[in-house]
């Protein structure tokens, strides 16, 4: 039997990633390998490749999508998988407004035309839909035999999952570990090993061991970081890929306090940081300090427009021109910010970042949150005053919409930027690809003349692997999901 082994800091509840995100978890990484989605792509291009489609279309300018769905696609428990399956997923998420609505904001209604065909009407065109649809986990589909009328919450099958992709699920043992094997039956590409293990190993630098020593072969993104590469060395078995992260570490406000909305204060945040406090985080061609509100690796990126300059003295002027004195202790204004525990390469950021805003009279406690607490404290509670994030940029900005846009799913900060909307609409409705940059240059002015939030570090995502193994995203022309395991094969 061939077994690959991954070790995760972090352990999950449940693996349907549909229903609710639980980013980084165990959870996260098996639902991606047992699920299946209409279209996979990575974020290096902007083709989009199959999975449960074999063939799709753009109609009416991009108002109309249209996928023909793989007949030979199966459940794993041996039902026939159809357009009804994923049509109803995305309908009932959207309905119910779960994870997988904030990759489908753009639509208005989902058609089955027959068993093998399914069309996407969106409320207004757009040309990149595809991106949304193809780049993220939260798309895959649901059996709907095993969903259908159920409570999605408390659906027992969201902690024993029948899925559709290479793998299938075989045990959960909570704070131990994750196992699934190879599916026989697999519709696709064969998994090349027979059964993939994902210990729950809560010391990152005890994973790291793991790998060094022949006891793992891989682990997750934010686990090796920077700070840990010395301990990852590079042998004839074991090896160390970096790779430009597809996004940008930001500061973010939360405009549902009202005192966000002063411009003042946003700027007064954003020129108090101080950049160059984040030297010590680098990796030296692989991540940096980073003023601009798109990775360099964008097709749509503005190399000129960035965020204001660190000016000490310019942030106290603006801090007592928005009538916020000194205390007797010097501190004008106290705040409460919260970063993911997932990306531990954060915890470092929200420490410069604090020190910072202390130099002007700002105190600023951050604290570390699960990727399962994070939507209940931030999402519904939204007891916080600014927020440190990553995430995904590429491989167009409209994927940041949802984040950034007026009412958008993931926009649980409250931003509303018109002049953003407007670009946003303008560059989806773009059936150019240089018109479709002229509107994303207008995007990035956008957030930058509103100080609307404050890029600090473009990231390296870090991969610790074994070399006895092939088939990673990297490897294949980035023709699967980095996180996809189903094309991994032994190298001899």
């Amino acid at each position: 039997m061939i077994e690959y082994i991954v070790a995760t800091p972090h352990d999950t509840t449940e693996f349907n990633e549909a229903w609710r995100n639980v980013v980084g978890s165990a959870g996260y990484f098996v639902a991606n390998n047992i699920f299946s989605r209409l279209i996979v792509s990575e974020t290096e291009g902007l083709d989009s490749f199959p999975d449960l489609a074999h063939h799709w279309e753009r109609l009416d300018g991009g108002r109309r999508w249209r996928f023909q769905t793989n007949p030979q696609a199966r459940w794993h428990d041996g039902e026939r998988l159809t357009a009804h399956d994923v049509a109803y997923t995305h309908q009932h998420a959207i309905d119910h407004d779960y994870h997988a609505a904030g990759f489908l904001r753009d639509v208005a209604g989902i058609e089955v035309i027959d068993d093998h065909t399914v069309e996407y009407h969106l409320k207004e065109p757009n040309t990149v839909f595809l991106t949304k649809m193809g780049n993220f986990v939260a798309t895959h589909a649901l059996p709907r035999h095993l969903f259908e009328g159920t409570d999605w919450p408390t659906n027992p099958y969201n902690q024993n999952p029948v899925g559709s992709g290479p793998f299938r699920f075989v045990e959960h043992i909570p704070g131990e570990k994750v196992v699934m094997e190879a599916w026989p039956e697999y519709w696709g590409p064969p998994p090349g090993v027979d059964r993939v293990t994902i210990k729950i190993v809560p010391d990152r630098d005890e994973i790291i061991r793991m790998i060094k020593d022949g006891e793992a072969d891989y682990c997750p993104q934010d686990v090796l970081t920077t700070k840990r590469l010395p301990q990852a060395p590079e042998t004839e078995t074991r090896t160390v890929s970096r790779k430009r992260g597809p996004g940008v570490a930001v500061l973010s406000f939360n405009y549902h306090r009202q005192q966000w909305n002063d411009r003042r204060l946003r700027e007064a945040v954003a020129v108090a940081i101080n950049r160059a406090d984040l030297e010590p985080l680098v990796d030296p061609g692989y991540s940096e300090p980073w003023p601009h509100y798109l990775p360099g690796t964008s097709y749509a990126f503005a190399r000129d427009v960035t965020a204001p300059d660190h000016d000490r003295d310019r942030a106290i002027a603006l801090l007592d021109e928005a009538g916020l004195s000194p205390d007797e202790n010097g501190v004008r204004l106290r705040l409460t910010g919260y970063y993911m525990e997932t990306f531990d390469g954060h915890k470092g950021i929200s420490a410069a970042i604090a020190k910072n805003l202390a130099d002007v009279g700002i105190e600023c406690t951050f604290h570390a949150l699960s990727s399962e607490e994070w939507p209940q404290k931030v999402g519904k509670e939204q007891d916080f005053d600014l927020t440190i994030t990553g995430g995904n940029m590429l491989p167009d900005p409209d994927i940041t919409s949802g984040r950034y846009q007026t009412g958008g799913p993931r926009n649980a900060n409250g931003l509303s930027n018109p002049a953003a909307d407007e670009a946003y609409r303008a560059a989806r409705a773009a059936e150019d690809r240089q018109e479709r940059i002229g509107h994303y240059r207008r995007l990035q002015e956008a957030f930058r003349d509103d100080v609307s939030w404050v890029p600090l570090f473009w990231y390296c995502n870090y991969a610790y692997r074994s070399k006895e193994f092939f088939g990673w995203s990297d490897q294949l022309d980035f023709r699967i999901p980095w996180w996809h395991w189903g094309r991994l094969r032994p190298v001899d």
